[in-house]
């Protein structure tokens, strides 16, 4: 997190308590708009869905948040400081856990089987959490 702040003042950002608070609730796992307004509200700042979707915007183009969409096509967002990694979802609860996976194995088989030049790519997995079996 002090990467990203230093970040932001670096390209000449304020870091509002909004902003801040964003930035929190993104650091557990990817989210969408709701939910991240859900929970900067939960810490009893003041804020709304324009300002939640302005603070995205923001941090979009400073790189520093990143869009994903899983099988459901929702957008959600997550910190693009991460290593690249996997997402685990639960069908039954929703929740989204990162998993880190060899790239390069995975890579190496794709192209072993194929000519295709891969850009780029995501996995996810889909079943039950801990919790929900």
């Amino acid at each position: 997190m002090e990467t990203i702040l230093k970040l932001i003042k670096a390209k000449g950002q304020r870091l509002t308590s909004q902003k801040k608070q964003v930035l929190l609730v993104l650091q557990k796992k990817p989210q969408t708009v709701i939910e991240i307004l859900g929970g900067v509200k939960l810490k009893k700042v003041s804020i709304d869905k324009a300002t939640v979707y302005r603070i995205l915007t923001n941090l979009k183009e400073l790189e520093i948040v990143k869009e994903i969409r899983l099988r459901d096509r929702e957008v959600r967002y997550e910190l693009s400081n991460c290593e690249h990694h996997h997402h685990l979802v639960c069908e039954k609860c929703g929740d989204i856990e990162d998993v880190a996976l060899c790239e390069e194995t995975i890579l190496k088989e794709v192209k072993k089987q194929s000519h295709f030049k891969i850009d780029s790519h995501t996995l996810e997995f889909f079943g039950l959490c801990e919790k929900c079996q």
